[in-house]
């Protein structure tokens, strides 16, 4: 029987999952703009379907562990695309 000589806490567990979905973030104009119509249109956001939903709740989860890791969550410029 092999013992790893490294014991996982939460943290590390609670760790590497922030990290992993922060590496999952890409910035996408999409995104952002349904983000704009959940904030300034919440009845017309509410008639999109599940899977709006569902992806800007993962993209915005992403875009808030990239912030937390202190990565840039701006849109490209021209220069970094």
């Amino acid at each position: 029987m092999t013992r790893s000589s490294f014991n996982y806490s939460n943290e590390d567990r609670e760790t590497k999952r922030l990290r992993l979905r922060a590496d999952a973030f890409q910035h996408s104009a999409a995104m952002e703009r349904l983000a704009e119509m959940k904030r300034d249109r919440p009845e017309q956001y509410d008639q999109m379907g599940a899977v709006a939903h569902l992806s800007l709740g993962h993209y915005e989860a992403a875009k808030a562990a990239a912030v937390q890791l202190g990565r840039n969550v701006s849109a490209p410029t021209d220069r970094e695309v």
